[in-house]
């Protein structure tokens, strides 16, 4: 098999040759596709090139292989050469909704993570997001600006320390355990916890030592005040 030039366009008249590569026949997995479809990317044979899943994906100019480049390669049978490739996907699903033949091109990408993870090539946004939903409950961590902009609308702060929160957040680390997708993308579980309750636990130990060491003061120092009386 032969290599193709691409060029891909960064912005405005601006054009970059991403690749030019000889695929060898030692580098074609004839089961890449088959596997593909196993995990759900069923449309990754019927592309045709068109280039509309491009021209709508929010990441087309922030990464230089494109969705259409990654089918591409998916129907070559490169499977090393995909699972080692830098691409990013919102799974916003524009491409399905823009695409002349029906074609989910985002379900292909989504079969290329679990293909990915567990052949050992795992992105590190694959492991960004699995910290985010441990920690947070979804893909995307906090920002300031979203605090910023809760402030401006009075809704207040947002708390991940509330007994209801926190509850939430270890049945999530729960499913993720049993699933044993932490192992999977070696990531380590710590469990949340309830920084209220701890500190109602600590408030009530120290009261309780408080307590018991005025009540034991007070009982001693009134019956040798009692006995000295007497």
């Amino acid at each position: 098999m032969s290599g193709e030039t691409e060029e891909t366009f960064i912005g405005g008249q601006k054009t970059l040759v991403v690749e030019e590569k000889v695929v060898l026949d030692k580098e074609y997995d004839p089961e890449f596709v088959a596997e593909i479809v196993k995990y759900g990317g069923r449309d990754v044979k019927t592309c045709h090139q068109c280039g509309n899943c491009t021209g709508v994906c929010p990441y087309s100019l922030k990464t230089l292989y494109k969705t259409r480049n990654i089918i591409k390669m998916c129907q070559l049978g490169l499977k090393s050469l995909v699972l080692q490739t830098p691409w990013l996907c919102a799974t916003c699903y524009r491409c399905y909704e823009h695409c002349p033949e029906d074609i989910n091109a985002a379900e292909v990408m989504i079969a290329l993570r679990h293909i990915a993870v567990r052949d050992g090539f795992i992105p590190d946004f694959i492991k960004r997001v699995t910290v985010n939903v441990l920690q947070y409950g979804q893909s995307v961590a906090p920002a300031r600006e979203v605090e910023v902009l809760r402030e401006q609308l009075e809704l207040g702060p947002l708390s991940y320390a509330k007994p209801k929160y926190v509850k939430s957040i270890n049945e999530v680390q729960y499913i993720i355990r049993a699933m044993g997708y932490d192992k999977l993308v070696h990531v380590k579980i710590e469990r949340s916890k309830d920084k209220g309750a701890e500190k109602g636990e600590d408030k009530g130990a120290d009261n309780s030592v408080d307590k018991g060491e005025d009540k034991g003061a007070d009982n001693g120092t009134e019956k040798g005040a009692d006995k000295g009386g007497d």
